[in-house]
């Protein structure tokens, strides 16, 4: 038996209201986060998703904040041991599991997380500047089509209101 009913009620019963999120297609725009390290595989990355359609921009580690306001969803190249600003972005959203997993020799793939405005953020990260080469490609055949299946899962939001009781 579904619990979604059950919740329903209680909600209702407790004063709370609940919206579901539009969901969204990919469409972009799209922004690279990388450090001069990585610029080569932001570069390529950029004029892939352009010759796709889609309007990217490369931005600093230090221009985060500004990508997400501006982008559908960010890519951020490197992981938590990556320099010049990168690490304090990729180490904020990895787990320890996916940080030990970087650590390991030749390993290289992407992870997507939730920015806390409910974006995509794309972690693309190997266990050096090759492994992260390898993990954009990756990005590129399978990710693409798995952010878009996290932009399109309407997820409902909970509002709760206080409505005071008598008259």
């Amino acid at each position: 038996m579904s619990r979604l009913p059950v919740l329903l009620l209680l909600v209702m019963l407790m004063g709370a209201t609940v919206i579901p999120s539009l969901a969204q297609a990919l469409t972009g725009p799209i922004a690279i986060i990388s450090n001069q390290i990585d610029m080569p595989t932001a570069e390529r990355m950029e004029d892939v998703l352009a010759s796709m359609g889609f309007d990217v921009s490369i931005y600093t580690p230090y221009q985060f904040d500004k990508a997400l306001e501006e982008a559908q969803f960010v890519i951020v190249l490197g992981g938590h041991k990556a320099p010049g600003g990168i690490s304090e972005i990729s180490g904020y959203f990895l787990s320890d599991k996916e940080k030990g997993l970087l650590e390991k020799r030749n390993y290289a793939y992407y992870f997507i997380k939730r920015a806390s405005n409910r974006k995509p953020v794309v972690i693309v990260a190997g266990n050096d500047r090759f492994g992260t080469y390898r993990a954009a490609n990756t990005f590129l055949i399978k990710g693409l089509p798995e952010v878009e299946k996290f932009l399109s899962y309407a997820s409902p939001v909970l509002v709760v209101t206080y409505f005071p009781s008598g008259g």
